[in-house]
């Protein structure tokens, strides 16, 4: 009772952040801390609304208007800003941009309007006192607004605009979350308000009235991978009980046996969950990784216990009683099952020796299940069977059947008896696997981290509707942003993530950079007092020159409002956002806004940037946090990159090591290993050809396969050893079925994934299917067919004796 609990809570804090699958110690994740411990709400829920037929344009801004106005009336905790246009920011920078500018740029432009104004004197007069008559000296307007429109990140285009696309069709509500905390309940509320008021406007299911709706930015994307998570959960757990529960039924011919099996396995499940709960492992929730771990114990934690009722069906129906059936049956089993258990517990366990959160949690979880399950399963099993014996006279014919005519049987033994022609096509296909591992060598790793997200989610999800978002704002909504210690620093890293930018460095990835000081410069008391001096200087001659727009912006920046000392207050609040701090303080960070369309989602310009700019924000040897989704991302690849090839490498030795102390023999090790060895040779070269890619998710799949694979193998072996050594095709028939629907139900376990949308998980679930085909194959048909062509050739040489 207690572990099922456990199990259930364990299982109700599902966790779809990136950053749940990295350690604490991780950079990106202590940035992150640091910013929601430092900064209000950086996070952003981006309402996107698309007129189906131009005709419906002001239909949609209506909509964006009203839904701008109940969403200002949100409880606090839910939202803190809303925004549908740049008009407040837009506004402030026209009429305070001379307070705003450097003072050297508006001592430039004082200089040009006193020489202009000096030209037009001359010209009145007819002094001659120019030179270049009929040619005024030129204002360097243009040059200076594009430089300030860079740095604010604000275009002419876009001011007093609202967030919409050029033909108005694409209407964007920006609302700016009230925490910074990845909270999915807050997250799934704020969604579920806005979708009541769409309701209101008969908009359900995102469409209606003409008008398709979505949502973008990081709460929606939080809340699409969580529900989808969930949903793929549910999918796959019935699917695997199911599969396994029909699996156990037709293979032993008896619904006895499905209770025989099921109880054991539940129990190993849930006590697997409960114990990694407990200290020092407290793996209270679960990550995108881990998440379908339940499945994929199910299906490999029975293994032991189907091998060990099949024996005991096989021992029943050669007429031994139930006790005496079940003494040999442990006796016979006990040893190499434990063995494979170790095996694949080993490969699990391999993982954590990690630090990548999303591999060191699946192997303590995996590699724990693998050991419990077979605890239960040789304490359980024997007891069911005393109370309820699955050896019906059916499930015995069944099992005589398997032995004598089965089809599986009779496949097996055509095969075992034609080694040639087996052992042939496995070089051959040894080789091709090893061709198409060179030849794709170079781009076996998957870098275009979109790929690994929801299949759905760039047809009409997030990714989709962030598109829109993104062109309609003009820039992405959400920033990195590097916690300097003091504004010194910010200044120091400001400047140098410039100088980055200017040379296409950290990827290529800075568009803007932003800190206090380009919002309400430290020397705009010095701007202020040249602006003021501009504004004495400049005629209303001057200003009758210039076309109305014009003129209105001069007057609006050269009036006395305009003209008057500003304060942290006077600074409009979307304006400091990641500046401002909860304290109130905002000179001390640096933001970083991506370029738009610059490829964010490119691994090596995510790395590139991750390493320029954290290098960009060392000052005096200390290294300013740099809280980024880029640089999150940085180091989930980097991460897997260094802790996959280690995991495997320390699979790989522990799973020799396990061979050799199953048989106590160098050359059954071998074979076991050479097993194996193709197996995985098959596994990659088949997706090789395939085009798949390893990625974060996927490569757990390595290790992993290599315990699976000695698990198959040494099943097979031990039957052999049992034999005398000397009868492969006995030993085929009497453990391969078995083996095989052990295969089966770790294949139902890993095939889960295959009904996720995350393709992530997918790519997942066919690696690891793959390798479980691979690998069954090389233990049931290549190692039986090497053996008996030993086995022929020894009794060849035994008649020429």
């Amino acid at each position: 009772m207690i572990a099922g609990i456990r199990t259930v809570q364990t299982y109700a804090h599902l966790r779809s952040d990136l950053e749940e699958l990295l350690p604490e110690s991780a950079p990106s994740v202590r940035a992150l801390k640091a910013a929601r411990a430092r900064l209000p709400g950086l996070r952003h829920l981006g309402v996107v609304m698309l007129a189906d037929t131009p005709e419906k344009v002001t239909a949609v801004r209506k909509l964006a208007d009203d839904l701008a106005a109940r969403a200002n009336n949100y409880a606090r905790d839910l939202v803190e800003a809303v925004r549908q246009n740049s008009d407040r920011e837009s506004q402030f920078i026209e009429r305070h941009a001379l307070t705003l500018m450097d003072p050297e740029d508006v001592a430039t432009l004082r200089k040009a309007v006193e020489a202009r104004r000096d030209f037009i004197v001359s010209e009145e007069l007819d002094l001659g006192l120019d030179d270049a008559v009929g040619q005024p000296p030129p204002i360097p307007w243009k040059e200076i607004q594009e430089k300030y429109e860079k740095r604010h990140g604000i275009t002419e285009a876009k001011q007093h605009s609202r967030f919409e696309s050029e033909d108005g069709r694409v209407q964007v509500v920006v609302l700016q979350t009230a925490s910074n905390a990845t909270s999915y309940d807050a997250d799934r509320r704020l969604i579920d308000r806005v979708n009541q008021d769409l309701a209101a406007h008969g908009i359900t299911k995102h469409k209606g009235n003409g008008i398709t709706v979505g949502f973008a930015g990081d709460v929606a994307a939080r809340v699409e991978e969580m529900d989808g998570l969930v949903v793929d959960l549910g999918i796959s757990s019935v699917l695997v009980s199911l599969l396994v529960a029909g699996s156990i039924v037709w293979f032993y011919r008896s619904i006895g046996s499905l209770v025989v099996l099921g109880i054991p396995l539940l129990f190993g499940t849930l006590y697997t969950f409960a114990l990694v709960a407990l200290p020092p492992l407290r793996i209270v929730s679960l990550n995108t990784n881990t998440a379908f771990l339940g499945s994929i114990v199910v299906g490999n934690g029975i293994n032991s216990a189907i091998i060990l009722l099949a024996r005991y069906h096989e021992e029943r129906a050669r007429g031994a009683d139930r006790r005496q059936a079940m003494s040999i049956a442990v006796s016979q089993t006990w040893r190499p099952t434990l063995a494979a258990s170790a095996a694949a517990a080993v490969a699990y366990g391999s993982l954590i020796i990690t630090e990548f959160r999303g591999f060191n949690q699946f192997g303590w979880i995996g590699g724990v299940g693998m050991m419990v399950c077979w605890l239960a399963n040789y304490v359980f099993v024997p007891a069911m069977v005393g109370v309820l014996d699955p050896s019906t006279p059916m499930a015995r014919r069944a099992s005589a059947a398997n032995g004598k005519r089965g089809a599986g049987s009779r496949l097996a033994a055509w095969l075992v008896e034609r080694p040639r022609p087996v052992l042939g096509v496995t070089l051959a296909a040894v080789v091709a696997c090893a061709a198409g591992l060179y030849m794709r060598q170079s781009s076996a790793i998957e870098y275009d981290l979109s790929k690994l997200r929801r299949r759905d989610t760039c047809d009409a999800g997030e990714c989709h509707f962030g598109k829109y978002m993104d062109r309609a704002l003009g820039q992405y909504l959400t920033p990195s942003v590097i916690l300097a210690e003091s504004a010194v620093d910010a200044r120091v890293i400001a400047q140098r993530l410039r100088a980055l930018q200017s040379t296409h460095g950290a990827g290529g990835l800075i568009g803007n950079v932003r800190t206090a000081d380009d919002i309400l410069p430290i020397r705009h008391s010095e701007s202020l007092a040249e602006a003021r001096k501009l504004a004495a200087t400049i005629t209303p001659r001057m200003l009758e020159d210039l076309d109305p727009q014009q003129r209105e912006r001069v007057q609006n920046a050269i009036s006395t409002d305009a003209l008057t000392e500003l304060t942290p207050d006077d600074v409009p609040k979307v304006l400091l956002t990641g500046l401002r701090e909860i304290d109130g303080r905002s000179d001390r960070n640096v933001i970083i806004f991506p370029k738009l369309g610059g490829n964010t989602w490119n691994a090596d310009r995510i790395g590139e940037f991750s390493r320029d700019v954290r290098a960009a924000a060392i000052v005096d040897g200390r290294a300013a946090p740099v809280a980024s989704s880029l640089c999150l991302s940085s180091d989930i690849a980097r991460a897997m990159m260094s802790d996959g090839p280690k995991a495997t490498l320390v699979s790989l030795s522990v799973v020799l090591l396990i061979c050799w102390l199953a048989f106590r023999s160098t050359r059954l090790s071998a074979l076991t290993m050479a097993s194996l060895a193709v197996g995985v040779t098959f596994m990659l070269g088949t997706l090789a050809w395939s085009g798949a890619k390893l990625n974060f998710s996927n490569f757990v799949t390595l290790p992993i396969t290599f315990g699976i694979a000695a698990d198959y193998a040494i099943n097979i072996l031990r039957r052999y050893q049992s034999e005398g050594g000397s009868d492969a095709r006995r030993a085929v028939l009497g453990s391969g079925g078995a083996v095989a629907l052990c295969s089966a139900t770790t294949v139902i376990g890993f095939g889960s994934l295959l009904v996720a949308q995350n393709r992530a998980l997918f790519s997942f679930g066919v690696f690891a299917v793959t390798g479980e085909l691979t690998c069954l194959s090389t233990a049931v048909i290549l190692l039986p067919a090497f053996l008996y062509l030993r086995e022929r050739g020894r009794k060849t040489e035994t008649v020429r004796l």
